[in-house]
């Protein structure tokens, strides 16, 4: 029996959803959903929507109708510089419980040799399929995909990756995006496997105000490995998303020509002005997002709700697919009341 297609899935079909639907950026932080859990009383008594020892069934009862997982990117590795740095498995140091903008993908050696970087494990995905398959969860499952463009700068450095730019070293580049191309392409078949059918491509792109390099040196460098594992989930029927914090409006046109069926973040402190979007692109892409994760800490409920209100009807007005959706995770700042706002208010629009 074929399951109904959810008003998620018809936003990223840009088919007309019976009432617009919410996205919850990952998996909220405790503080915030001990805070939300004091001030609104939900059913948390279903032990079976445990996940990681995520209690997925908040999320649903609070109102969100899809929500990205981001716990089966990669398996373990990686190794210890020294009593204070190690190198992730993506090639990125880090220093102590933090990330330095340095890596250790230099050379064309290290990227081909490279060992540290595993597909998740059996036992793992295992786990995520017994939890997908589940037949009375009412939530989309969205499956977190690491990002070309932010996994090849992190693993030699932002700065050893701008010099390659300015000598035009694009083999050692290439190299680089061919190497977490087809890691991504054999993690999408095993997710697709435990039946996994929606995708998120995390990817910033963006600074406030600018990309962090121009749109043709991006389309030169990624727009082919993009357009490969685009295709591998549309043969499959499936979807797949692009998240990008900052500055990406002038990346928009790009995304749609690759084939992305819907964009998130779009976060207007960083400059992006979804309005004038929705005017130029119309129904072309799905949009997520919008909802400043600022203005849903320190904001009002009467702002969050008139703020909803404008972005949806300003999408109905240009015939837009819109998904309502925080910019990024909600963190433990961010007011139950904002949050609760934001939900009650999408879901009073047919």
């Amino acid at each position: 029996m074929q399951k109904h297609k959810s008003d998620f899935l018809k936003a990223l079909s840009k088919e007309k959803p019976s009432q617009v639907p919410l996205y919850c950026t990952g998996y909220p932080e405790i503080d915030f959903i001990e805070n939300y859990l004091n001030q609104y009383t939900l059913k948390t008594e279903k032990i079976h929507y445990n996940l990681n020892d995520k209690n997925y069934y908040i999320i649903e009862q609070m109102g969100f109708n899809a929500v990205s997982l981001w716990d089966f990117r990669r398996g373990k590795g990686g190794y210890n510089l020294d009593n204070n740095r190690r190198v992730a498995a993506w090639g990125r140091i880090y220093k102590g419980d933090w990330y330095s903008w340095k890596g250790v993908f230099r050379d064309e050696k290290t990227i081909t040799s490279w060992e540290h970087l595993h597909l998740p494990s059996k036992e793992t995905l295992n786990n995520l399929k017994e939890f997908i398959k589940k037949p009375d969860s009412k939530l989309e499952y969205v499956l977190s995909l690491p990002g070309l463009f932010e996994k090849t700068w992190q693993s030699m450095g932002f700065s050893y990756f701008s010099k390659c730019l300015k000598k035009r070293d694009f083999n050692h580049l290439e190299t680089a995006i061919s190497f977490f191309s087809n890691y991504i392409l054999k993690l999408i078949k095993r997710l697709q496997a435990t039946g996994a059918k929606t995708f998120i491509i995390a990817d910033d792109l963006g600074y406030k105000n600018r990309t962090f390099i121009r749109k043709e040196i991006w389309d030169r460098l990624f727009s082919k490995n993009y357009k490969e594992i685009i295709n591998r989930i549309h043969d499959r029927k499936q979807h797949i998303i692009i998240h990008s914090d900052g500055y990406i409006s002038d990346m928009i046109e790009l995304l749609i020509d690759l084939g992305f069926d819907a964009v998130q973040s779009l976060e207007p402190n960083a400059g992006v002005d979804i309005f004038k979007l929705f005017k130029v692109f119309s129904d072309q892409i799905c949009f997520i997002g919008n909802l400043d994760i600022s203005l849903l800490s320190f904001g009002t409920p009467d702002q969050i709700k008139n703020y909803v209100t404008k972005l949806i009807e300003k999408a109905k007005k240009h015939h837009c697919s819109l998904v309502v959706s925080p910019t990024q995770q909600i963190n433990g700042k961010c007011n139950p009341k904002n949050i609760n706002a934001m939900i009650q208010t999408a879901k009073i629009f047919k």
